[in-house]
């Protein structure tokens, strides 16, 4: 009885949620990384229509000057590992070699380049 009295109260006390509001599964507050700065992902389409404002010279709407440029690092960085890519298959063993290395270079400063855009879009 005394339980039953208890847990009642306790659900009376607990926040309601106004009647519109959607209900997300436990442990869903946030998208992956991955999905974020994905290709078409929300991330992604937020830092090139800041990076085209700031290019149009609209700096009035442009929020965050720091966070186009970061994104402008990271877009470039993306776009030059995708052209190493192409030389780990040549035939020369030092390319492939040299290729190797640079790749685990880019993906180092895209990993820290995303944690940066990451900070800055908290802020």
């Amino acid at each position: 009885m005394r339980c039953r009295l208890l847990w009642s109260a306790a659900r009376g006390l607990w926040g309601r949620r106004a009647p519109g509001q959607a209900r997300r599964p436990f442990g869903c507050s946030r998208p992956p990384p991955e999905d974020l700065f994905a290709r078409g992902g929300p991330l992604r389409t937020f830092l090139q229509r800041q990076e085209r404002q700031a290019e149009s010279g609209t700096r009035s709407q442009v929020r965050c000057p720091e966070l186009v440029a970061v994104g402008k690092l990271l877009s470039e960085k993306e776009r030059e590992l995708r052209e190493i890519e192409p030389l780990l298959r040549d035939e020369n063993e030092d390319l492939r070699k040299l290729a190797e290395h640079e790749i685990t270079l880019c993906q180092k400063e895209i990993i820290q380049l995303k944690n940066q855009v990451s900070y800055l879009y908290k802020e």
